[in-house]
């Protein structure tokens, strides 16, 4: 009875470590994927409503989605409507380090941000970059002068196809369905999955419970048994003693004369 338990509990311990292992696989996949989403969304949107001036950026990397085509075309740096660009922010000192043919992003007279490539620098008379001519790749025309204080950054990278995912994913909608959606799936998971632990092992204690006692029972109707047999022994043993008795009498009794 014993070993069929043992052997019994041994899949059901197996199941429990696969059960565990799948809980903390999904955990692990969970916090890598969407706790470093979280936090870099919520920076930008707070960097964002702190100084609206300047692009939230996170280490100095502003991602901001590209909502138009004037960049697409086949030279470095160009990249389509939709894709996600990355411009690191730059101070003073660094835009004048900028040249021709760097794509920059600045800040246009109806407070937007564009992101088109330099065709020409303007200098004052002690060499000091004081504008840029920038055009869309795309584009037919320039975009004019852009005084260097409306200059943001630089562009350092794209990725097609990602921008109107960082445009969803900052809205609730898009916050609720890639961030709050999982999260309540594996909570809901992981407090179905103790549960049903615990259920089990309620079970499994109650049967070893029923065990322990249909044991115990057998126990003691062994020992009852047993007492019952040695009273037996010792009852026909009694039975042959009072058995013996009268012939004994009868030997020791002296003769009438």
């Amino acid at each position: 009875m014993e070993q069929e338990n043992k052997q019994n509990s041994q899949p059901q311990e197996a199941k429990k470590r696969v059960g565990d292992i799948v809980a903390l696989v999904i955990m692990i996949v969970l916090s890598v994927l969407l706790i470093p989403v979280f936090v870099i969304n919520l920076t930008l949107i707070i960097k964002g409503s702190v100084n609206p001036d300047v692009p939230p950026d996170v280490f100095g990397v502003a991602p901001l989605a590209v909502t138009s085509g004037s960049m697409d075309g086949d030279r470095e740096g160009s990249f389509p409507q939709g894709a996600l660009i990355f411009v690191r922010i730059l101070d003073d000192e660094e835009k004048q380090a900028l040249e021709t043919d760097d794509v920059i992003t600045f800040r246009s007279s109806d407070n937007v941000y564009v992101t088109h490539r330099i065709v020409s620098v303007n200098r004052d008379d002690a060499g000091k970059v004081v504008s840029f001519v920038t055009r869309g790749d795309a584009n037919a025309s320039t975009d004019g002068a852009i005084p260097v204080e409306n200059v943001v950054g630089i562009c350092t990278g794209s990725v097609n196809g990602l921008g109107d995912f960082a445009i969803f994913l900052q809205t609730p909608v898009g916050i609720i369905v890639f961030i709050g959606i999982p999260v309540v799936l594996f909570i809901i998971y992981d407090v179905t999955r103790i549960t049903l632990y615990n259920r089990k092992a309620k079970r499994e204690a109650a049967q070893a419970a029923e065990g322990e006692s249909g044991s115990e029972l057998e126990n003691a109707r062994n020992e009852l048994r047993d007492k019952e047999e040695e009273l037996a022994r010792l009852r026909a043993q009694l039975a042959a003693q009072q058995s013996a008795q009268p012939s004994e009498g009868q030997d020791d009794t002296p003769d009438e004369k």
